[in-house]
């Protein structure tokens, strides 16, 4: 079954190329990976592939408004990646704004979500900063994981203290979701700041490389430039998404019945390989 990773944060703390680099960790070894981008008030299709003149046709707010909503409709509006044939993109076309389109709606979104699921093995939501869109607290929602980014400074200490509070239900499943520092720099407090947010699972560390990768179009590139601590970070997603796999299978295990009335796993070699 396809999980569910949602990348949410304060503006400008780099959580759109996190889900760049995101991508191309998860699909090393063939898996298929979808990253959906719906903040209308930065189109990321031409920011993915400013090479490509894609109209709007292509776009997804298309769907997201569409009086129906299902596998095939999602399935067009994908983009594939020419130089990484696993990746797929969703995202608003040059030129669309918030008023381009209708407002989203909450139950529309859970079933866009739940259809693209059915598409790849790797869901990627990068949300926007702004919880008045819909979109990003239906991701939270929705996800198998949240990964929090926030810059290690005042402005990503705030803004977490200015959200926490909208997302308290259950449902969003605040105190599991992994934190990291985004755009950290050498000047930032870090040990401050990792004490006031409550603790940094791991750190983005900015590059000049990183940034040039992301305003010269070539965002996909830039994990070749990442620090060992950025991609300890991506690691770290990977394998908690591994680790829920693993969890899983582990209550989906069949159990048989032994010999002194207590139920005890299966022997080895019968049931089902393990992943």
């Amino acid at each position: 079954m396809s999980k569910i990773i949602t990348v949410w944060g304060n503006p400008g703390c780099g959580k759109s190329m996190f889900c760049c680099c995101l991508a191309k960790v998860l699909t090393a070894d063939k898996d298929k990976a979808l990253i959906i981008n719906a903040d209308p008030s930065t189109p990321m299709l031409p920011v993915w592939m400013p090479e490509r003149i894609l109209e709007t046709g292509a776009s997804i707010g298309n769907v997201l408004t569409g009086l129906e909503i299902n596998t095939a409709l999602v399935a067009e509006r994908v983009t594939i990646l020419k130089e990484y044939p696993f990746i797929g993109v969703m995202g608003y076309a040059a030129g669309e704004n918030p008023f381009s389109y209708p407002e989203l709606k909450y139950e529309k979104i859970k079933l866009f979500i739940a259809e693209a699921a059915k598409l790849v093995d790797y869901i990627i939501l990068d949300c926007s900063s702004n919880m008045l869109n819909f979109f990003t607290p239906t991701a939270i929602e929705a996800a198998d994981l949240a990964v929090r980014i926030v810059t290690p400074d005042l402005r990503g200490l705030n803004y977490l203290r200015a959200h926490k509070p909208l997302l308290t239900d259950e449902k969003f499943h605040y105190g599991s979701h992994l934190t990291f520092a985004g755009l950290a720099r050498p000047f930032h407090a870090i040990d401050e700041m990792d004490h006031q947010i409550g603790g940094f699972d791991g750190l983005l560390p900015y590059a000049k490389e990183i940034e040039r990768c992301g305003t010269s179009g070539q965002v996909f590139k830039a994990l070749a430039y990442c620090n060992q601590r950025y991609v300890n970070s991506l690691k770290l997603v990977r394998d908690r998404l591994l680790q829920e796999d693993e969890r899983a299978d582990a209550e989906d295990a069949p159990y048989q019945e032994g010999n002194d009335g207590s139920y005890e796993s299966q022997p080895e070699g019968t049931g089902d390989a393990p992943r």
